[in-house]
């Protein structure tokens, strides 16, 4: 079975099963042989809650063509639902294993987002840790219309093959949704704060706390500000026993 075509629905989104290296050798495919473009979002379990609630909202993520399962809330709901996802692909791990793996072919990429000196600062811990990297550019995520307008030009112009936008969630779908039609890229990806964490300015949870599935309580003890969002985790859990159960 085409690995693409294996799908899990969780509540109303179809989150693809996929492994992270099977989907670098499909990104680098599209890329290298001209296949069909690929535009890939990377939701999580508070994403999905959101999708549930705002059939808008949802449809911006319908529009992708892959979703990977970034957060260990979609492998536990997989589980529950007997149709489990094997492995996490979150956007962070994507993007640094992508970019590991093009640094020395001819495979060109384009970022967009954080504030002006988090974009600077990971451009340059990217080039400096990948000399041989092919970035054609690079910009800020706080835009407006003319910003954006004047980046899609640039992008064009340069021949850029596979797009990161990190802006947060919703303005990277919102982004996406606006103008991936007009981009002449082979593959667009949502890459949410991975920019901050690239700059050196924001740590990410050791790894035996991802292992652990604790990845969430990290980030909240970093930034205490996100505990109403993260208010979405026991309600996902409630909806998807309420899915298995009483559906």
């Amino acid at each position: 079975m085409n690995k693409l075509n294996d799908k899990v629905r969780i509540l109303n989104l179809d989150i693809t099963k996929i492994r992270l290296n099977d989907l670098i050798d499909k990104i680098i495919k599209t890329v290298k042989y001209n296949e069909k473009k690929q535009l890939i979002y990377t939701p999580n379990s508070e994403i999905v809650v959101r999708a549930y609630d705002n059939e808008k909202f949802a449809e911006m993520y319908k529009r992708a063509d892959i979703l990977t399962p970034d957060g260990s809330g979609l492998l536990l709901a997989s589980k529950i639902l007997d149709d489990p996802i094997s492995e996490r692909v979150a956007g962070f791990d994507l993007m640094v294993n992508l970019l590991e793996k093009i640094a020395n072919q001819d495979i060109s990429c384009y970022f967009i987002g954080g504030k002006e000196k988090i974009i600077e600062l990971a451009y340059k811990n990217i080039t400096k840790r990948y000399p041989n990297i092919n970035i054609k550019g690079y910009h800020h995520g706080y835009l407006n219309n003319e910003l954006e307008e004047e980046i899609v030009r640039d992008i064009n112009n340069k021949e850029v093959d596979i797009l990161f936008v990190g802006m947060g969630v919703p303005l990277q779908e919102k982004f996406f949704k606006k103008y991936f039609d007009q981009l002449d890229v082979k593959v667009g990806i949502t890459v949410g704060g991975s920019f901050d964490v690239l700059s050196g300015q924001v740590n990410r949870a050791p790894m035996i706390m991802q292992k652990l599935y604790l990845e969430w309580f990290y980030r909240l003890l970093q930034e205490p500000k996100r505990w109403k969002r993260m208010l979405a985790l026991p309600r996902f859990l409630y909806l998807v026993l309420k899915e298995k159960y009483f559906v």
